[in-house]
């Protein structure tokens, strides 16, 4: 639609004749006709009161008038490249030309760049799939871990797949996930099933879960819930033939089990692990960021990170002097094993099922 057409439209729609509209902008009758039939370009000046007139959009006005309008020209100038990014990228939305190529189509203007009346011949943008809502699984959750697991399961793997829980424990995390609608195969050190160490065949599983205790025990009685360091995995101290201590030994259960979960793992199967971070010797030991840098290292994708929250205040046994923050928060990692060109569409995009 060219500028004159879309003039009388809107004259028409709002009841006026020409000569009341004329009085209106505050030219001759005849003058304002021959607009309206493409005879003559109106100035920057008429289109602004024909704007006024009508109550309607300006800018509209003044692209079909094949003009800039005069609110985007300083934006224009002050960043003309991603200006023209922009308006290519959204004409290309509309089916009009492609990136690095010349546009020319009916009613396009003399630098190429099509008009109203070339957008409008083309089919229109389609409207985008999906619903608005609020209702959205978020990176930060206040609760626990049985509440969040299964939010992370339902985003990351699909429904009737393998996934070995190679730290069951008690099962805490599978409190609120229906019986049926994985294939879980549980296994713990406490069960004789190393971690490190699994029974699976390669490339054999969908998913794996990792959740070992992620603290060091500094002895008396601080973190007695983790003493599987020294009970369990016997590698926080010499006898099991590593010089790997302390905040250095969690990680290296870590480490090891993230190499055999990429041995089992099938192609872009998801690796969900849970850790935190600790002050170790008075050093702040970001747990998280170093099991990343690894994976990563080895192969895995990083495809989201969860804070888990706790619900009540974390205490201690004694305190003289604080002198770090006291962590109330957790992690989910949720990693991938993909070769680094194919991209996260979702588990039933997923060949990991197969």
């Amino acid at each position: 639609m060219r500028f004159g057409e879309r003039l009388r439209e809107l004259r028409k729609k709002k009841g006026l004749g020409l000569k009341t509209l004329s009085k209106a902008v505050r030219v001759d009758h005849s003058y304002l006709s021959r607009i309206e039939g493409g005879h003559v370009q109106p100035s920057e000046q008429i289109i602004r009161r024909l704007a006024q007139a009508l109550d309607h959009d300006e800018a509209e006005f003044m692209v079909l008038a094949d003009r800039i309008p005069p609110t985007w020209r300083s934006a224009i100038k002050k960043a003309p490249h991603e200006a023209t990014f922009l308006i290519r990228e959204s004409l290309e939305e509309y089916g009009i030309g492609t990136v690095g190529k010349k546009i020319r189509s009916d009613g396009d203007n003399a630098a190429g760049v099509p008009t109203r009346s070339a957008i409008s011949a083309k089919s229109r943008r389609k409207s985008p799939d999906g619903i608005s809502t609020n209702d959205l699984l978020l990176s930060a959750h206040l609760g626990t871990n049985d509440e969040l697991f299964p939010k992370i399961l339902s985003l990351y793997v699909a429904p009737g797949s393998t996934v070995a829980d190679v730290t069951y424990g008690k099962g805490v995390f599978w409190k609120q996930v229906p019986k049926t609608l994985y294939r879980v195969v549980a296994t713990d050190i406490e069960t004789g099933i190393d971690c490190r160490s699994l029974p699976y065949e390669d490339a054999s599983v969908n998913c794996v879960v990792l959740d070992p205790p992620y603290m060091h025990t500094p002895g008396g009685t601080a973190h007695v819930g983790h003493q599987n360091y020294e009970n369990y995995y016997k590698n926080n101290s010499a006898r099991n033939g590593s010089d790997k201590k302390y905040h250095e030994a969690v990680l290296d259960v870590y480490f090891t089990a993230g190499s055999e979960a990429w041995r089992v793992l099938k192609s872009e199967g998801i690796f969900i692990v849970k850790c935190a971070d600790e002050v170790c010797a008075n050093q702040q030991r970001l747990t998280h960021v170093e099991l990343i840098n690894e994976y990563t290292k080895k192969g895995f994708v990083m495809e989201d990170l969860f804070v888990l929250v706790r619900q009540n205040r974390p205490g201690v046994s004694r305190v003289i002097k604080q002198v770090h923050a006291r962590k109330n928060h957790s992690y989910f990692l949720v990693l991938r094993k993909s070769s680094g060109k194919s991209r996260w569409l979702g588990p039933r995009n997923s060949s990991a099922g197969r």
